[in-house]
């Protein structure tokens, strides 16, 4: 049996996946290091990474991904789906706001205590955000294939 490549689309999808993981560890490290103007450097580096692949994700999530795979399995779903590309949104702003905040002040160490843990929160959030979409992925997997959803 032949193994097939993933399409190119879902190959992107693992890669924006792998990506969203690996910048969102770095900047759980960066909010352990002492605010001073290299780690908001590295941090707005980090931020401006995400907030580049944030909206290539959601679009594929959305536009043909697998959330539109739920719909159209289940389409009494869609307040679900409603409510995750909702948090899509909600995300990328609050992240975006926070960008703003730490590139406008000249001082990190004058912010970082507002900053750090809005920032926590939004990882939190993140986190939770992709928790339920695979769970409600899951749900419709088992739900289709006669599983226990």
């Amino acid at each position: 049996m032949a193994l097939s490549r993933p399409t190119p689309a879902r190959d992107a999808y693992a890669r924006y996946s792998v990506l969203e993981y690996l910048l969102i560890g770095d900047l759980r490290d960066l909010l352990e290091e002492p605010a001073d103007n290299e780690t908001r450097r590295w941090l707005l580096a980090v931020l401006e990474e995400l907030l580049d692949l944030l909206p290539n994700e959601f679009e594929y999530e959305d536009q043909g991904g697998y959330l539109a795979d739920v719909c159209e399995q289940n389409p009494n779903w869609s307040n679900m789906v409603d409510r995750l590309h909702r948090d899509h949104e909600s995300l990328y702003f609050s992240l975006l706001e926070l960008r703003n905040r730490i590139s406008t002040e000249q001082s990190f160490d004058f912010i970082a205590d507002e900053v750090k843990p809005k920032l926590s929160t939004w990882i939190e959030a993140a986190q939770r955000h992709r928790e339920n979409e695979q769970r409600l992925v899951v749900a419709a997997f088992d739900t289709t294939f006669g599983g226990e959803g």
